[in-house]
């Protein structure tokens, strides 16, 4: 080993010793920024499943090199295997861990920087996609950093046909309903659909959506606060009747939902 190895190895530990020496990491990064653009990413596989995994891989470049830079590494001009390479050497089991699950991807990524004519196979495509999501997932400090931030509403005297419509043009499974004033008040949920749709001809009369989940009897929403932990989310989870999980600020009715959390969502972070 040289010299120079030698004192960029000590000037890169005598960092990490700088760092608080605990499980969690403080890191200052906006996980739903990278997590919108994989949401756009996985919408974009419909068309071109290859591309969007190289687009998947880039955008684990850019969150690895942010992760570590916040982190204290000192290189703006970071690959992929130099964000790897400094997070295995946290003292922070987290960073260590990200950089374990990212490794797999290091030799892809050289790769297709380097050879413009390879291709991901579909199937590779898909998997590095879920896989990545995940690797950003575990860098999540409480709920609302991995919660979806883009949160689609149905107001409460709303048509249920015009929530239907929304909901099936975004492929979602539930809209968040809100009152006049854009508070939380519930779910409405593709099973309440279903529901109305069997019980009446909804595109005659359209009953609103307040009266649609009146019918139901019980709350579809789990509530958390944004600074409630992931293992709040399992629990709520537990309950088959909880569709979705929206935050808020305080975790309650008639606040402002600040993100929706799906079980998808909280598997891919526990």
């Amino acid at each position: 080993m040289n010299d120079g190895q030698t004192k960029g190895r000590s000037r890169r530990g005598s960092r990490w010793r700088k760092q608080q020496q605990s499980r969690q990491m403080n890191h200052n990064l906006d996980l739903s920024i990278y997590l919108d653009e994989l949401a756009d990413i996985r919408e974009a596989s419909a068309t071109n499943l290859a591309s969007a995994g190289e687009q998947a891989l880039k955008a684990l470049d850019r969150f690895l090199a942010n992760l570590a830079r916040s982190l204290g590494m000192d290189n703006d001009r970071a690959g992929l295997g130099d964000s790897i390479n400094y997070l295995e050497h946290s003292p922070m089991s987290d960073a260590r861990e990200i950089a374990a699950q990212s490794e797999r991807y290091r030799d892809t990524r050289n790769a297709l920087a380097h050879n413009p004519d390879v291709m991901l196979r579909p199937e590779a495509a898909s998997r590095i996609i879920d896989g990545v999501e995940g690797i950003i997932r575990m860098a999540a400090s409480g709920i609302g950093d991995i919660a979806h931030r883009t949160v689609v509403t149905a107001h409460l005297d709303e048509s249920l046909t015009d929530a239907r419509d929304r909901m099936l043009a975004r492929h979602y499974d539930q809209l968040v309903v809100v009152d006049k004033r854009g508070k939380l008040v519930d779910l409405l949920t593709d099973r309440d659909i279903v529901i109305a749709e069997a019980r009446d001809d909804i595109d005659g009369v359209s009953p609103t959506v307040g009266e649609t989940i009146e019918q139901r009897g019980y709350m579809a929403a789990g509530i958390l606060s944004r600074h409630s932990a992931a293992s709040e989310a399992i629990d709520l989870f537990r309950d088959e009747k909880v569709g979705a999980i929206v935050i808020t600020e305080n975790g309650k009715v008639g606040e402002s939902p600040l993100g929706i959390i799906t079980r998808g969502d909280v598997l891919n972070a526990s």
